[in-house]
């Protein structure tokens, strides 16, 4: 029987090798890139009982991934010169159109692989720091430049403009929330500027630049959102960036947005109220007050959103419990689900199970047929790994999707994910 099998095996290998054998990618993925960064320094459940459960040397990376794939490790290179939190949402990582240069704001310093057990996210020394990170040569993305973007409290999250040299980025800093930089033919900045908050002493906790790259969308640690211009002063040719219009209350603790390609609507999903959102933002010259048009329940701890490219299908990832110790039976489960939307309005679509702990980021690729959603960890002892898992989607009126076979691994604590196309 055994002697069957292994010529079995050799036959189909001939057939591969002379071409007369279908081959099928398990995993599909419509994209140049995928780019991805991992926190190593702690456990998912580490924010519940405490346990960080480190590997000593494992450190957080940059992973940049190429397609299409090989099994040789050939399609991926890394970097773990750079630290980042999963403490923030998935806006901590920017990546210029051109795929070539990134952003991330490490928001949340590292610990020593010797303290084992910590009181609360606290514990990481709040920074200010950005890294610059060079991804021309994808198999060996490394980092340009560490810069200190302020003098105070913590950077939250960054947005890259359209043309890829304007940067603004949210922060905890009181009167100086908003940092906003231009890029010169180097990639270095040229100056950082401050602004403070839209909404006087409330930090910012998420930006996201409009894709005519003239307005930034905003959301407060107060839970609102809101849109501000962003100018270009005609004697200094430096920005600066003004409240359009009011912000809306959208929940308790939003995490973070996305606009539609088109630059209609916002999507945002609240991590308390367990709701996506879809606001609607005045951009014309006369500002208008933001409006809520429609909003919809999701599963538990609803924690990113992604909408595909022609904006028919929403995707929300909700952590669900499955952050809590591996001893609760909730551990390991959480959720996808998908929203038709039309007309600034969403319906209820397919849904899935992820086997996974807290997933922080999902992204469609190219055309919307396909996602990605990094996975920070599993329920895994021994060898612990975070990883990308793909799923096929049916777009329509209710949306359904259909998990893929195949899955890229990579450093866990993986929370932020960016698509090059």
């Amino acid at each position: 029987m055994k002697k069957v099998s292994f010529l079995a095996a050799w036959l189909m290998l001939g057939g591969i090798a002379t071409g007369t054998a279908f081959a099928q990618t398990p995993i599909q993925f419509n994209a140049r890139a995928l780019v991805a960064i991992s926190d190593a320094d702690l456990s998912a459940s580490a924010l519940i009982d405490g346990n960080r459960y480190t590997t000593p040397g494992t450190r957080d990376q940059l992973t940049y991934i190429s397609f299409p794939l090989n099994r040789n490790g050939q399609s991926i290179g890394t970097s773990n010169t750079l630290s980042n939190s999963m403490a923030l949402t998935d806006k901590v990582l920017a990546i210029a159109p051109n795929g070539r240069l990134g952003f991330v704001v490490e928001g949340r310093g590292q610990l020593s692989d010797s303290l084992t057990t910590i009181k609360g996210i606290t514990d990481f020394p709040a920074t200010n720091y950005m890294f610059a990170v060079d991804l021309s040569a994808p198999q060996k993305p490394a980092v340009k430049y560490r810069l200190p973007v302020g003098t105070g409290g913590a950077l939250t999250a960054v947005t890259l403009a359209p043309n890829g040299t304007s940067l603004v980025i949210a922060s905890t800093e009181a009167g100086k929330e908003l940092k906003l930089i231009d890029l010169d033919a180097s990639s270095k900045p040229k100056y950082v500027l401050t602004s403070a908050s839209p909404v006087a002493g409330v930090g910012i906790t998420d930006v996201t630049f409009h894709p005519s790259g003239q307005f930034v969308a905003y959301t407060t640690a107060a839970g609102e959102v809101g849109i501000m211009k962003y100018v270009v002063d005609e004697k200094t040719k430096k920005p600066y960036v003004a409240a359009h219009g009011k912000a809306v209350k959208v929940g308790t603790q939003p995490g973070s947005g996305k606009f539609t390609a088109d630059g209609k609507y916002y999507v945002i999903a609240d991590s308390k109220d367990n709701k996506v959102f879809v606001i609607e933002f005045g951009t014309d010259d006369a500002p208008v007050d933001a409006k809520i048009t429609s909003q919809v329940a999701t599963g538990e701890a609803p924690e990113a959103v992604a909408i595909s490219s022609d904006g028919s299908v929403v995707a929300v990832v909700s952590s669900m419990q499955s952050g809590q110790p591996f001893t609760n039976a909730a551990a390991g489960k959480s959720e996808i689900a998908l929203f038709a939307l039309s007309g600034g309005q969403l319906t209820a679509g397919g849904k899935a199970q992820i086997d996974g702990v807290m997933p922080q980021a999902v992204e469609f690729d190219k055309t919307g047929d396909n996602l990605a959603v990094a996975i920070p960890e599993y329920l895994d002892y021994g060898l612990r790994n975070g990883g990308i898992e793909f799923y096929k989607v049916a777009k329509g009126a209710q949306p359904s999707l259909t998990k893929q076979p195949g899955r890229i691994s990579v450093t866990r604590g993986v929370h932020a994910i960016r698509v090059v196309n």
